[in-house]
């Protein structure tokens, strides 16, 4: 792959800041006098780095989602911060690292909702999400899809900055139905609209579609933000039959039941776009698209050839499709190389907005300077990862990481430089013993002031 540094044209010239913002929060932003743009986050699940055709897929076409990476930028070196679903959620909504307020691992259900092993498992009432940093700067916020981040209710959506859910709480959930009362499985636990559990029956994907429609249509008027978190394309695998003329021609069953899921993703997306254009809010809305975490090695996802799974800190875990749109201000066809992080989307947001900075020091940074060429650098010089016992840590285009081999790795330090080596296939660590040894202390400088948590614990191999 080439990796393109991005090019701009001195077409975008920035506003002076508006001074009035300081007093009136939502009534401009930090271009001036300009209204505060709209912000739509569309996360899927489990998605491959390679599922998409802007990273080169072949047998699954994702039009929507091709057009919308070629309408801004895309980001060849995209990242989450953790390998599984709710840590990445976590580190998403809060622009800080999940392992700092405990949320290194999915938050147990066992129990719910009579007896849960943990009621407070989730991102706890101290950290602040986007969504409560937005909504005091005057956005409208909603979050349609999957939550993932508490079952609780002081931790559920409507007390958490917002103002409208239509969703499910917990990590995984059948696409066809569910049942108004909690039961014994967990797919099938209430679909909610804010505070009232439904029944259900259709297709999740769709109806996640819908529901983002409609907010658009009904807060077109003001800045909102919208967080829209498809369940697809985790399991179960249930496709739905309007797109199987779309996904005939995959003769693998399995991939074609998964593709027919990423398919009707992707006509979402397509609509969420159109339904921005018919509203005429298209050019002043920010949308980012990205998945939580790489591929799981049980599915037919792919993330190939990247090295790893869902769950691992190699690259295959934890580099995704990732890609932003602001047709006001970001030039089409941007390829931005260097590594960024879905801990920027938080400080990036909360800048466009104008809104009050966050209480606590945030890990991510601003992209806009960036993406728009005014800054010339990396946005990071170092990246940390820890899932359970597996860490990694990237210093520039060095990485050094220990996975335990669940779903793949050696179980023992490895050495990688990326930019030779982007599917990680050469351990260096015998060749730069010195290298290995820097790194590994400073990971561990970083992963030992970090707390354990209530509900699985802490690493083994943490260094105190």
């Amino acid at each position: 792959m080439n990796l393109i540094l991005p090019i701009h044209h001195a077409n975008l010239r920035r506003s002076a800041l508006c001074v009035v913002s300081l007093l009136f929060s939502g009534l401009c932003s930090v271009w001036g006098d300009e209204k505060a743009p709209n912000i739509v986050i569309i996360l899927a699940d489990d998605m491959g780095y390679a599922d998409v055709g802007f990273n080169g897929c072949k047998d699954i076409p994702t039009p929507h989602l091709d057009a919308l990476a070629d309408s801004g930028v895309r980001f060849v070196q995209g990242y989450v911060s953790a390998s599984v679903c709710g840590p990445s959620r976590a580190g998403l909504l809060t622009g800080r690292y999940q392992q700092r307020f405990g949320c290194g691992e999915n938050a147990p259900e066992e129990g719910w909702p009579d007896h849960p092993r943990c009621r407070d498992a989730g991102v706890p009432r101290s950290e602040q999400l986007l969504s409560e940093l937005l909504k005091p700067a005057g956005y409208r916020t909603g979050v349609i899809g999957k939550w993932h981040l508490g079952l609780d209710e002081p931790l559920r959506p409507n007390s958490r900055g917002f103002d409208y859910f239509y969703g499910f709480l917990n990590g995984s959930h059948s696409f066809t139905h569910a049942h108004k009362k909690w039961g014994k499985h967990p797919e099938l636990w209430p679909i909610y609209r804010n505070r009232e559990p439904l029944d259900y029956r259709g297709y999740l994907t769709d109806t996640f579609t819908d529901e983002s429609v409609h907010f658009i249509e009904r807060n077109k008027e003001r800045p909102f933000f919208l967080y829209v978190t498809y369940n697809a394309v985790h399991s179960p695998w249930q496709a739905p039959a309007n797109v199987a003329d779309k996904v005939r021609h995959i003769a693998d069953k399995n991939r074609r039941v998964y593709a027919g899921m990423l398919v009707s993703l992707d006509d979402g997306v397509g609509r969420i776009i159109k339904s921005l254009k018919d509203q005429g809010v298209y050019q002043n809305t920010v949308v980012v698209f990205l998945s939580d975490n790489g591929a799981p090695k049980s599915s037919s996802a792919s993330s190939a050839p990247l090295r790893g799974f869902k769950g691992d800190t190699y690259e295959g875990g934890t580099r995704v499709p990732f890609v932003m749109s602001w047709p006001a201000k970001i030039q089409a066809g941007t390829v931005y190389a260097h590594p960024v992080s879905s801990l920027d989307l938080v400080p990036t947001m909360v800048q466009l907005a104008g809104a009050k900075p966050a209480k606590k020091r945030l890990d991510g940074v601003d992209l806009m300077p960036f993406i728009l060429g005014e800054k010339r650098d990396r946005p990071h010089e170092v990246m940390f990862f820890r899932r359970d016992d597996d860490y990694a840590i990237r210093q520039q285009d060095w990485k050094l990481l220990w996975n335990n081999g669940a779903p793949s790795g050696t179980r023992k330090v490895e050495l990688f430089n990326l930019a030779d080596d982007p599917n990680e296939t050469t351990d260096l660590i015998s060749q730069y013993p010195e290298k290995a040894k820097k790194l590994q202390k400073q990971f561990d400088a970083w992963d030992g002031k970090l707390p354990d948590n209530a509900w699985w614990g802490g690493p083994k191999n943490r260094k105190r």
